[in-house]
């Protein structure tokens, strides 16, 4: 079974993913890196070049590749997929289908805008300022989070190896 690693930017899907998989002996897909090749550029470029709405609708094409591979992988999502027309819903038909698990993870704005910095490839996607546009990211779509959700891990104040150990626990849950 699939486990998708769902939350904002910067809350270590892609760190924890690539540790939760080489552990498990599963592959692991980025699907920011795999959207990239879908629409032809990186995340930054294609909101700058192309708009928000192309990069989510690369999205929806690139989760529906990886809800179609056969071979249990670890997948970690962009901040923003779940939100993307569409994936919501193939997120949970996955789910009741029994071809996917998925973990959130959750921190406080605060926590994930010193993460990020100012990182050139985590395009700011409003005028606000980092903290206010990760404020308002959050309020958007932690609805979202929560009803799609296995389970949520508040990796705030947790070592990577114990966020790991959750979604480990989750992946291999009877």
């Amino acid at each position: 079974m699939n486990v998708f690693l769902i939350g904002l930017r910067g809350t270590g899907k892609s760190t924890a993913g690539r540790v939760t998989a080489d552990l498990l002996v599963r592959s692991f897909i980025d699907l920011d890196d795999l959207t990239g090749e879908i629409v032809g550029c990186d995340p930054a470029t294609c909101f700058a070049e192309q708009g928000e709405d192309a990069w989510r609708a690369g999205e929806l094409i690139a989760l529906k590749e990886t809800l179609g591979r056969p071979a249990p992988s670890i997948i970690a999502l962009g901040g923003g997929t779940p939100i993307a027309p569409g994936a919501e819903a193939c997120l949970r038909i996955a789910r009741e289908d029994q071809r996917a698990r998925i973990a959130w993870l959750d921190s406080t704005p605060e926590l994930l805008t010193r993460r990020i910095g100012d990182d050139p490839g985590r395009p700011s996607l409003t005028d606000l300022s980092p903290l206010d546009e990760m404020k308002a990211m959050d309020i958007a779509r932690r609805p979202v989070f929560q009803r799609i959700a296995d389970q949520r891990i508040d990796v705030t104040d947790l070592s990577l190896s114990a966020v790991v150990g959750s979604v480990m626990a989750l992946a291999t849950r009877g």
